[in-house]
């Protein structure tokens, strides 16, 4: 009998392991060949902006508005590192139209941390595609983390800060010139 205890990190479950294995778009941010190499080599069927618009050529510098449709309409998982999409509303809008799932890893990480990050959460990036969610998951050592993107927290932010606080404006307006006006009966 052994000591030793079980492995905690285990194998990427190859495509084998699912009914209908998900299909992974790389986005050209997130395309290394080594990716591509980790994930088909598992059987997953992998995309890139090159196949999808006909040429490296073509695809170099499309514009998120017009890959996200395609992509989304394909039912394929986002594997990117442009936080930067979520940033610009009109990239956002574009997501949210497109109803994708997005993998993201982190923008300054190497290939071999990117190739871990992916081998650990293989399992988990297949189980929300086989939920059919659209989201934004962040890739970590500990395992996916609901991303937030910065649109969404400055409506929350917004939301926040006009909650009611049992007050009308008019209350408060009052309040605020009852201090700043002196009072009549002697000044």
């Amino acid at each position: 009998m052994s000591s030793e205890s079980p492995s905690t990190t285990s194998e990427p479950p190859p495509a084998s392991s699912w009914a209908t294995p998900p299909e992974f778009y790389l986005d050209e941010n997130s395309v290394s060949r080594s990716v591509r190499k980790l994930l088909g080599g598992l059987g997953y069927q992998v995309h890139t902006p090159a196949e999808l618009f006909g040429s490296r050529d073509e695809a170099l510098g499309v514009p998120d508005e017009r890959w996200l449709p395609l992509v989304g309409q394909r039912g394929w998982l986002v594997i990117a590192c442009d936080i930067r999409i979520f940033e610009r509303p009109h990239e956002y809008q574009a997501y949210l139209l497109a109803k994708v799932a997005v993998f993201l890893l982190p923008g300054e990480s190497k290939i071999e941390e990117r190739k871990e990050l992916i081998t650990r959460n293989l399992s988990a990036m297949c189980s929300e595609a086989s939920q059919l969610r659209a989201g934004v998951w962040r890739l970590t050592p500990r395992g996916l983390e609901v991303y937030e993107p910065p649109a969404t927290r400055k409506k929350r932010a917004r939301r926040a800060r006009s909650i009611d606080c049992g007050l009308s404006d008019d209350v408060i307006s009052l309040t605020f010139e009852s201090i700043r006006t002196p009072k009549a009966n002697g000044r």
